[in-house]
């Protein structure tokens, strides 16, 4: 299925039903509680990598 990120706003395809790639990114409970409070749908591959590297998100390591 296709989906726009909701902080890019870039298409990117998701697997919801399961096997779906964001399902290898490794999110604290932090970062995925921020990501549930400022957005309501996915994020693309490099926007949800970049929460995980902490580059993009609450307490953003500069």
């Amino acid at each position: 299925m296709q989906k726009a990120c909701g902080h890019c706003h870039q298409t990117f395809v998701c697997q919801q039903a399961g096997g779906c790639w964001c399902g290898t990114v490794k999110l604290d409970p932090a970062q995925l509680a921020w990501i549930k409070q400022k957005y309501a749908n996915c994020l693309c591959p490099p926007c949800l990598g970049a929460v995980a590297e902490g580059t993009l998100g609450e307490g953003m390591v500069t």
